[in-house]
């Protein structure tokens, strides 16, 4: 069964959070295997001498490092704020142990130390026994069932997380694809992703009480804002992508939607130049020069006719032609127009000869000369002049305003076409001019690589 296209959106961004989910805990996963191997070597560089055991408070500096100060007679205390313990030998304890064990200060203490390779330093923690009188097990920290437990909601939570923040990037991108509708829902992002850190199911070391990030906000867990923040610039990232990809497309389905009318006024141009009236006007011209006698123009018609239909069939749609073979086509409908109105209906032509060989789409003129026959009244009193010009990188057809006393009803569709066509090929649109007195339509010639 096919999945309905409205869908497709959501299942992809599913997917996605999918993979940055998995990207995301299998790369903290791996971060926690690697941290667990340094702890255990973490004291390989301290010399060989007897372990024994001190129990002592722990007491951190604001600085992040810590000493355990121990009732021993005999030692006395290398730290400057504790020369009242005459009597206390103090053990250093490393900032980082300190975070990673979740140790706190004025925890009583039981740890095996090691002297440090300085006879003038203080000794080194580098194993913890018990804390607080409770044995001290470091394989809970890695192996713990409840951890367990605890990562598959987070999981969970980093699904829905993803899945949220893709949303809320990619819903209504397809439709609006500006800058500014970037930055709001990105900051909708930013929101979203530091309310939803606020509410991350966490573990509280040692106590094993699971809490959310908000309750615990003094301790600040980096690997959780690290996961947050790679997972928040990954959707930005991919939202700006899928807006580009949208822009891409919405500029492929308009080219498409142009190249359309451009056939369908191609088709519009073939029909018009086919159907019962212009077959029958033109026999009717047929009849009336053979009826007179002048066989000579009756062949020369019918050549021209001939012309005007074999450029209508040999020209496909979406192409181009040079100004020269487009006067030459606008040469043999002019005939056949002399013919029927003789001397009431005047074309002229004046075009610079470098221009001949400019690009312009096929079927340009015709509609216009077509357009000022049929919307304005020819007579000998008054005869319709048509003039085709250039001027600059432009070809003007202009003619004079005079409406027919009963206009015929037109279709509407002719200039449309012919505006959207030069919007397709040239980027540029035709100018449309109408002063009351004078209708003119500027075509701008294309240039040679459009």
């Amino acid at each position: 069964m096919a999945i309905p296209r409205k869908y497709n959106a959501v299942i992809l961004n599913v997917l996605l959070a999918v993979v940055i989910c998995l990207a995301v805990n299998f790369s903290y996963l791996l971060a926690i295997r690697e941290q667990a191997d340094r702890d255990m070597r973490m004291t390989s560089w301290l010399p060989e001498g007897e372990d024994i055991p001190h129990t002592g408070v722990l007491h951190v500096s604001h600085d992040g490092y810590g000493y355990i100060l121990c009732n021993a007679p005999g030692y006395t205390s290398h730290d400057p704020a504790d020369h009242h313990h005459s009597h206390t030998d103090s053990i250093y304890v490393v900032s980082r142990l300190i975070r990673r064990l979740s140790l706190e200060d004025g925890s009583t203490l039981t740890v095996m130390a090691r002297d440090s390779r300085n006879p003038e330093a203080n000794s080194l923690m580098w194993k913890v026994m018990e804390i607080d009188g409770v044995p001290f097990d470091y394989g809970e920290l890695y192996d713990n069932p409840r951890e367990d437990s605890v990562m598959a909601l987070q999981w969970g939570f980093y699904l829905v997380f993803a899945f949220v923040l893709l949303s809320t990037m990619t819903v209504g991108a397809a439709r609006d694809v500006s800058m500014r509708f970037y930055l709001t829902r990105a900051a909708w992002c930013i929101v979203f992703a530091v309310s939803m850190w606020l509410l991350l199911p966490i573990l509280r070391p040692r106590s094993g009480e699971l809490i959310i990030t908000a309750m615990d906000l003094p301790r600040f867990y980096h690997t959780d804002v690290m996961k947050c923040s790679f997972l928040l610039v990954s959707v930005l990232l991919y939202g700006r992508i899928y807006q580009l990809i949208n822009q891409r497309e919405g500029i492929m389905l308009e080219n498409e939607r142009l190249k359309n009318e451009n056939l369908i006024a191609r088709y519009n141009t073939l029909v018009n130049q086919i159907n019962p009236h212009f077959l029958f006007n033109s026999l009717n011209s047929l009849s009336a020069l053979v009826r007179e006698g002048k066989t000579d123009d009756a062949v020369t018609y019918i050549d021209r006719l001939s012309d005007t239909f074999r450029y209508t069939i040999r020209n496909e749609p979406h192409t181009t032609t040079t100004l020269e073979r487009e006067l030459e086509f606008v040469a043999a409908y002019k005939y056949l127009l002399g013919v029927r109105y003789d001397e009431k209906l005047r074309i002229d032509i004046s075009v610079e000869e470098s221009k001949l060989g400019r690009l312009l789409p096929t079927f340009s003129i015709q509609p216009l000369i077509e357009n000022a026959v049929k919307h304005n009244t020819i007579s000998r009193a008054k005869p319709l002049r048509v003039s085709i010009r250039t001027e600059g990188d432009r070809l003007v057809v202009s003619n004079p305003i005079n409406p027919k006393l009963e206009p015929e009803r037109g279709t509407g569709i002719g200039l449309a076409n012919l505006s959207h066509r030069w919007l397709l090929l040239t980027g540029r649109d035709i100018e449309i001019r109408d002063d009351g007195t004078e209708f003119s339509v500027a075509l701008p010639f294309i240039e040679p690589n459009a």
